[in-house]
């Protein structure tokens, strides 16, 4: 093939001008180039184009609210932190969770891991249950959310405010 295109260059380039000659050998290189890609076990590579062959994933990670520690990534999206006053000043926190695609409201539970200055996680969490306002500490807390109707979760960390009732919304995935 080679060959061939070398003896096409060679008789185009015998009446031409320096210009054409450009052209004529830009044109051979870019055909060459093109017979000469490489073909490997996953894709097939020419010069100018690469292709990453893991682009997707059938993997899961199986999220269980109930033990500490974190997940291997934040799901969901916790979107807002609002503070609210409350008649006793003291620190609270109340969730308000809607489905991430749809945007409709879902009931869920929520199970707070506090954290101390060294990043270390409290084994013991504390269960939000609903909406209802739980009263609790003012802090960074990993937070674990899950629907009740179907596995929809967020995972991620959480300020806590003093003084003040934090309503936290969040979406679940």
């Amino acid at each position: 093939m080679k060959k061939v295109l070398l003896c096409a260059a060679v008789l185009s380039l015998a009446a031409c001008k320096s210009t054409d000659i450009r052209n004529i050998t830009s044109s051979v290189s870019d055909i060459a180039s093109i017979g000469s890609a490489t073909t490997t076990n996953t894709t097939t590579t020419s010069p100018g184009y690469e292709h990453n062959p893991v682009q997707y994933s059938n993997e899961s990670e199986d999220i269980s609210v109930h033990r500490t520690g974190k997940t291997s990534k934040d799901y969901g999206v916790i979107r807002s932190i609002t503070a609210e006053k409350n008649p006793n000043g003291m620190t609270m926190v109340r969730f308000v969770a809607f489905h991430l695609d749809s945007g409709a409201a879902l009931e869920s539970n929520q199970y707070l891991y506090s954290m101390d200055e060294n990043g270390w996680m409290n084994k013991k969490s504390i269960l939000t249950l609903d909406t209802r306002t739980k009263m609790l500490n003012s802090g960074q807390y990993y937070l674990k959310a899950k629907a009740k109707s179907g596995d929809f979760y967020t995972t991620g960390m959480v300020q806590l405010a003093s003084g003040v009732t934090n309503v936290v919304t969040i979406d679940l995935q």
